[in-house]
C-alpha cells in the first residue's frame, strides 16, 4: 500500500507541473516538448512502482493476446467518433466554414502538424500504459471488492486532472472519454485496442475543434 501511496503522490506532483508549465498560448513545439517531457518524467515513478509489483507485463496490458479482436472493435468506435465529428461540424460547414476545424492545432505549420501526427500515437500508447495498464490494474488489485467501475472512475478522475491545463470543460470531456477507455480496456485487457480508441477519438475531437 505504501508503494501505491508514493506513486499517487508522485502522479499528482507531475499533474501540478502540467498545470504550471503547459498552457494554450505556448508555441506548438514547446507545448509538445513539455507534454512529452512530463510524460517521460511520469514514467519514473510508474516504472519504479511496476518493478516492485509481482506482476508480468502481460497483466499490465503489454500483450498481443486478444489484440486483433480489440483492434476491430477500436476501428468501429473510431469510425463512430469521426462520424460524430462530422455531425458536429455540419452546421458550421453549411454556413461556409471548413468541415474540419482542427481546434488547437489549426495554427500549426506543416512541420509542426506532421510532428504532432507522428508523435500522437506513441503518446497515446504511453498514456494508456500508465492509466489503464498500471493505475487501473493496480486499483483493481487494491480494491477487489469495489466492483468493476470504481477503479475505472478513479483512474479517469486522475486522467481528467492531467488535462485541466486546457480548461475545466475539456477535463470533464477527458474524464468521460477515459471512462470509455477504461471500460474498453477492462473488456480486452490489452493496450493495443484501447490505444487505437484513444488515438481515433482524440484525433476526432481535435478535428471537431473540441481541443
Amino acid at each position: 500500500m505504501n508503494d501505491a501511496n508514493d506513486a499517487v503522490i508522485a502522479l499528482f506532483g507531475v499533474a501540478q507541473l502540467v498545470r504550471d508549465l503547459i498552457r494554450a498560448d505556448l508555441p506548438p513545439l514547446l507545448q509538445m516538448g513539455y507534454s512529452w517531457g512530463l510524460l517521460l518524467l511520469l514514467l519514473v515513478p510508474i516504472g519504479w512502482f511496476v518493478r516492485r509489483q509481482p506482476l508480468p507485463l502481460a497483466r499490465l496490458g503489454v500483450t498481443l493476446s486478444g489484440a486483433r479482436h480489440s483492434l476491430r472493435e477500436a476501428l468501429l468506435i473510431g469510425a463512430v467518433a469521426f462520424a460524430a465529428c462530422l455531425a458536429l461540424r455540419a452546421g458550421p460547414a453549411l454556413r461556409g466554414e471548413p468541415w474540419l476545424d482542427w481546434g488547437s492545432v489549426a495554427g500549426y505549420s506543416r512541420l509542426e502538424f506532421a510532428i504532432f501526427l507522428a508523435s500522437y500515437g506513441p503518446h497515446c500508447l504511453l498514456q494508456e500504459f500508465i492509466a489503464r495498464g498500471v493505475i487501473q490494474t493496480s486499483l483493481e488489485r487494491l480494491l477487489p471488492d469495489a466492483g468493476r467501475l470504481a477503479p475505472i472512475v478513479v483512474t479517469s478522475v486522475l486522467f481528467g486532472v492531467f488535462h485541466l491545463y486546457v480548461s475545466l470543460a475539456f477535463a470533464v470531456i477527458t474524464f468521460a472519454a477515459s471512462v470509455l477507455f477504461g471500460l474498453f480496456y477492462a473488456r480486452h485487457r490489452t493496450l493495443v485496442g484501447v490505444t487505437a480508441v484513444h488515438l481515433t477519438v482524440g484525433l476526432a475531437s481535435v478535428a471537431a475543434g473540441l481541443n
